[in-house]
C-alpha cells in the first residue's frame, strides 16, 4: 500500500528588514522539554540574530535557565492553575497570573509560534500567543484537537521515530528546509558548580569519577522504575571494584534513595540535589550514570556523561536518550532492555507487575556500566 502523506505546508518566510521573533511552545514534561532543546539550537544556528523565546510550565522552567541561545522564558502558571482546580487558595489570583502570562507573550509580537507539544493546553497557549503565524502538528500527531489552533500544520515522516527527530522534522517543515541536529548542551553556572562540589564533599564523596544512579522517576511513571533492591545489588558489585556510588534524588524521592542505601548495605550514599542545574553538574562529574526512563537520564545525555539507560515499558527508539554516538552520528544512545518479555514495549500507563523492569538482572547492568567506564 502506498503511504499517503499530507500536503507539505507552505514554508514560512522570515522578514527581510529585521531579525525574526520566534516562540517555542513546549510546556512539559522534563524529558520532553529536553527533547525539544535541539530545535532551539537548530533555530539559533539558522537565525543567529533572531529573538527566540520559550513558553514552559513552572515545573520545567529550570531546564531553560542560563541558556545563551534563548532570549526569554515565559512561565505558564501550572501550579496556580492546579490549585484553583482543586479548590485550594492560589498563591496569587489565578486570573491575574494568566493575564500576565498572555500579556507577556503578546508583547513579544512573534512572527511565528511553534507548538512542539500538540495537545489542548499547548494549542490554547499557541492561540493566546497572538503570533502572526501559528504552526503545529497535524493529525495524528496532534492530540485533543490541538490542530484547530494552528494556521499551518505538518506531520513528521514515519522515518522520524524519536521525539528529537520528530521535533526537528516539524521545525524543518515550518522553514521548508532540513534542520540538522545541533547538540544543545546544558549550561551550568559557577554557583551551581560550587554547590555540587560542596554537596559531594559534605557527604564524604569524591568530587568526580563516581558512578551515579537515579532510582526515581515521576510518580506518573513509577512502573518504569528498576527495583531498589536491584540498584542495591549493583552498588555492592561496583563498591567491590572500589567504585563510589552516588544515589541522586530530587525533592520527594528521599525515601526511595534510602531504600537503595539500605539494599546497598553501605555501598552507596544518597545525595539530594536542590535544583536541576546542580544535578546536571553532579552528573557531568560522574564516570557513568544509571537510570530508567526519566528526565535525569536525558539530562545526562546532554552533559555527555557515559550512561546506561534501563528501558522496559517504553520504546527507546522513540523515548530513549539521544545524543552524539560513538561513531560521531546523532541518534539514540545504547540502552538495556529485557527482550524476552513479549509484551514490551507497550503503551500502558500503569502495570501491576512490570516484568520488563523487575527481571532486568543487576549483573547485566554491572557489565554495561563497566563497558562505558572503560
Amino acid at each position: 500500500m502506498i503511504e499517503r502523506r499530507p500536503k507539505a505546508p507552505k514554508p514560512w518566510l522570515p522578514p527581510r528588514n529585521r531579525a525574526p521573533r520566534l516562540l517555542i511552545v513546549r510546556l512539559s514534561a522534563l524529558g520532553d522539554v529536553l527533547h525539544a532543546l535541539p530545535v532551539l539550537s537548530a533555530l539559533r544556528a539558522r537565525f543567529p540574530k533572531a529573538r527566540i523565546d520559550w513558553a514552559v510550565e513552572d515545573r520545567a522552567a529550570d531546564l531553560l535557565a542560563g541558556r545563551g541561545d534563548l532570549d526569554g522564558t515565559l512561565i505558564f502558571p501550572r501550579k496556580r492553575l492546579n490549585a484553583a482546580l482543586r479548590g485550594l487558595p492560589a498563591p496569587v489570583d489565578l486570573a491575574r497570573a494568566a493575564g500576565t502570562f498572555v500579556r507577556e507573550m503578546r508583547a513579544g509580537a512573534y512572527d511565528v509560534a511553534l507548538d512542539l507539544q500538540g495537545n489542548l493546553k499547548s494549542g490554547a497557549v499557541l492561540r493566546a500567543s497572538g503570533a502572526a503565524l501559528r504552526f503545529g502538528p497535524g493529525r495524528p500527531d496532534a492530540r485533543e484537537g490541538s490542530q484547530v489552533f494552528s494556521h499551518r500544520r505538518a506531520v513528521a515522516p514515519s522515518s522520524a521515530r524519536h521525539r528529537v527527530e520528530r521535533n526537528l522534522a516539524l521545525a524543518s517543515a515550518l522553514l521548508g528546509e532540513r534542520l540538522p541536529y545541533v547538540p544543545p548542551g546544558f549550561p551550568v553556572g559557577d554557583a551551581d558548580r560550587e554547590m555540587a562540589e560542596k554537596l559531594l564533599r559534605e557527604h564524604d564523596l569524591p568530587t568526580d569519577g563516581y558512578v551515579a544512579v537515579q532510582p526515581g522517576t515521576s510518580g506518573f511513571g513509577a512502573f518504569k522504575r528498576w527495583p531498589p533492591e536491584r540498584f542495591g545489588a549493583l552498588a555492592r558489585r561496583l563498591a567491590a571494584d572500589g567504585r563510589h556510588v552516588v544515589i541522586t534524588c530530587g525533592p520527594g524521592e528521599e525515601a526511595l534513595a534510602r531504600e537503595v542505601e539500605h539494599a546497598a548495605g553501605g555501598s552507596a550514599r544518597g545525595l539530594r540535589t536542590p535544583s536541576l542545574s546542580v544535578l546536571a553538574e553532579i552528573l557531568r562529574r560522574a564516570a557513568a550514570f544509571v537510570a530508567a526512563d526519566t528526565g535525569p537520564l536525558h539530562l545526562a545525555a546532554l552533559v555527555g556523561t557515559p550512561l546506561v539507560g534501563l528501558f522496559g515499558p517504553k520504546d527507546p527508539a522513540i523515548y530513549g536518550p539521544y545524543g552524539v554516538r560513538a561513531d560521531g552520528t546523532p541518534g539514540v544512545l545504547p540502552v538495556l532492555t529485557q527482550d524476552d518479555v513479549a509484551c514490551r514495549p507497550c503503551t500502558l500507563r500503569r502495570c501491576a507487575d512490570p516484568l520488563c523492569m523487575r527481571t532486568l538482572a543487576p549483573e547485566r547492568v554491572y557489565e554495561a556500566v563497566s563497558g562505558v567506564i572503560a
